[in-house]
């Protein structure tokens, strides 16, 4: 049994030995390198409704940034994002601003990845990607102001198994584009599930309060099937948007993309934006925004750096005194990274 014992003892320690002999190894064959972020979104489109006569050419977005690589385990990453501050305003077509989207460093040891200063954050970042088409539409809570894609703040994720990851963020709460310091800070909590092959599902919430509370919780479904196809759906609800009481919005977005070959892909997707009754009212408090979207076309990728889509957007308002919308573009996503 002693020699059992004092064997057993050896091995642990030869063990531990080897390991830490590795990653000694591993840190000195370590070469820091660093690579360029260029990406950019631009398109012709043209209106097809009824008494308009509109068209332009845009360059609605670019990024540039740069990853560094420190060690086998440390990163840090700047970039910025050079755009409207609001696409939706008057202005959106003539003026462009640069803003940091990036500058954050980023700790990644096996499944566990942590991020501190102006991060990506995790509230819509599965559902992007699995729509697949973010220089054509933004992802529903992007779109319509759900939620901040990048902010001051830090985040924690740990794939617990195969199935199981969950990630945690405290953040400013205002987003990217204002920094500005105070008191009020915005928690999330999220967990993604993979338990078949090709099926993932995430729900995320979080919550911020001055007066009063502001919150959002968003819930995503999604299957791909072997590249043949896949189709995804969320639902998303906020609570007491910009902390005003019982002014709720909530929303649908199914979409899915089927892959025609290597170079082609068609693609479709629905949304449906609408906001709740306040007691002593006779309509929506924000029925002048809510409303119907359609978007379908088809890409073509002729490399993975390049992506041409031709594809038809539409918008119905709810508001019966507000004219609707459609438009076909001509998308286009040039990138390095």
């Amino acid at each position: 049994m002693k020699k059992v014992f004092f064997l057993s003892i050896i091995l642990l320690v030869l063990s531990t030995l080897t390991k830490t002999i590795a990653q000694v190894q591993t840190e000195n064959s370590f070469k820091p390198a660093g690579e360029p972020i260029i990406k950019v979104f631009s398109n012709f489109h043209t209106s097809i409704s009824e008494g308009t006569d509109k068209s332009a050419l845009e360059i609605k977005r670019a990024y540039f940034g740069y990853l560094y690589n420190l060690s086998p385990n440390f990163s840090v990453v700047a970039k910025l994002d050079i755009g409207s501050p609001d696409d939706k305003s008057a202005y959106s077509l003539i003026k462009r601003y640069a803003y940091f989207k990036n500058a954050a460093l980023i700790y990644e040891n096996g499944n566990l990845t942590a991020s501190f200063g102006l991060i990506d954050l995790k509230q819509f970042k599965l559902q992007e990607k699995f729509w697949g088409y973010r220089y054509i539409y933004k992802s529903f809570m992007d779109e319509y102001r759900f939620g901040n894609s990048a902010d001051i703040g830090g985040s924690i994720g740990y794939k617990i198994n195969e199935t199981v990851s969950v990630d945690f963020t405290i953040m400013n709460g205002e987003g990217y584009v204002q920094l500005q310091a105070d008191n009020t800070y915005k928690g999330g909590w999220g967990i993604t599930l993979r338990p078949l092959h090709g099926l993932v599902a995430r729900f995320y919430y979080d919550l911020s309060r001055k007066d009063l509370s502001q919150s959002t919780l968003a819930s995503f479904i999604g299957y791909e099937y072997e590249r043949l196809f896949k189709l995804g759906a969320e639902y998303n609800l906020k609570r007491n948007e910009s902390y005003i009481e019982n002014h709720n919005q909530e929303g649908l977005s199914v979409y899915g993309t089927v892959f025609i070959n290597e170079h082609f892909q068609a693609f479709g997707r629905y949304d449906r934006l609408t906001s709740n009754m306040v007691i002593s009212e006779d309509r929506p408090w924000n029925l002048i925004e809510d409303g119907t979207a359609i978007i379908g076309g088809v890409q073509y990728s002729p490399i993975r750096q390049v992506r041409i889509a031709l594809n038809y957007q539409d918008w119905y308002p709810l508001a019966k005194n507000r004219e609707k919308e459609a438009y076909i573009y001509l998308s286009f996503e040039y990138k390095i990274d």
